[in-house]
């Protein structure tokens, strides 16, 4: 990172009320969407896009930069309205980036994880149709990627998301409304994409964070605290990360176990 950008990251976090301002220096909007992404608003960095995206329908780097933020924001979201609020928006900007550039892996990594993060709170025939359209999206970019992390935890979460389910809910999904999805989840498929992703972009706290959810479901407390840890000794790097970063500190905590500081470079009062 550039003396430049880090200095800009550090005038977004120490007084957030004038960023917008302050980035209007630092290049165009991409860039400035960037740097108020990686200090932890994904807000601001919409923001700084929306207009643009408005203006210049076809600019495929912004669209599925808007679309990340958008995400991004609706997961921090508290109620499921709430949340849908801007994942729907962002399942259409990333459909819109995937129109413009069809193998454009951003647009497509994006795509998938708005449709996944929107079908866990959607009703049954609905979530189907996301789930298979995140099974799709995540073979896609393996079959030009094969060490993709992102597409490995997408596929990771959506078995994990599918055999959490009850057997009947699964039972009743596969027969009335099967897809190749839905056939082809398991425990054993859930692990090995999460493992994957770990292995692939180990720097990634979310994915720690996962495989650990996914030890925890399984009860193996010795794995779960091993990858919780492992996602507490990182540096938070996007938006979501403190957030997981305080899940897993939770996660410890229930099993009485020493928490260790913040290691996190953000600001937790942002």
């Amino acid at each position: 990172m550039s003396h430049r950008t880090l200095a800009v990251l550090l005038l977004i976090v120490a007084q957030p009320i004038a960023a917008e301002a302050q980035l209007s220096a630092f290049g165009g909007p991409i860039q400035r969407s960037d740097m108020a992404y990686l200090a932890g608003d994904p807000v601001l960095s919409y923001e700084i896009l929306e207009d643009h995206v408005n203006a210049d329908s076809t600019d495929y780097e912004a669209i599925w930069r808007a679309a990340r933020a958008a995400v991004v924001i609706g997961i921090e979201q508290e109620g499921t309205r709430e949340q849908n609020y801007w994942l729907d928006p962002a399942m259409l900007l990333s459909e819109r980036a995937v129109t413009i550039r069809p193998d454009g892996i951003d647009g497509i990594y994006w795509r998938g994880v708005a449709a996944g993060r929107r079908a866990m709170n959607a009703g049954p025939s609905y979530a189907v149709g996301l789930a298979e359209a995140v099974y799709t999206d995540a073979h896609a970019i393996l079959s030009a990627d094969s060490l993709h992390g992102g597409a490995h935890n997408l596929l990771g979460k959506l078995n994990y998301e599918i055999m959490s389910l009850s057997w009947l809910e699964r039972t009743v999904a596969r027969t009335f409304m099967g897809n190749e999805a839905l056939e082809d989840t398991s425990w054993e498929n859930a692990e090995y994409h999460l493992q994957r992703a770990v292995e692939a972009w180990p720097d990634f706290i979310l994915f720690h964070f996962d495989i650990g959810q996914l030890h925890k479901k399984r009860d193996r407390q010795e794995q779960a605290v091993e990858s919780f840890r492992q996602a507490l000794s990182l540096r938070a790097v996007h938006p979501i990360d403190i957030s997981l970063q305080d899940q897993a500190r939770a996660a410890l905590a229930e099993w009485g176990l020493p928490v260790d500081p913040p290691t996190s470079g953000m600001s937790r009062d942002r």
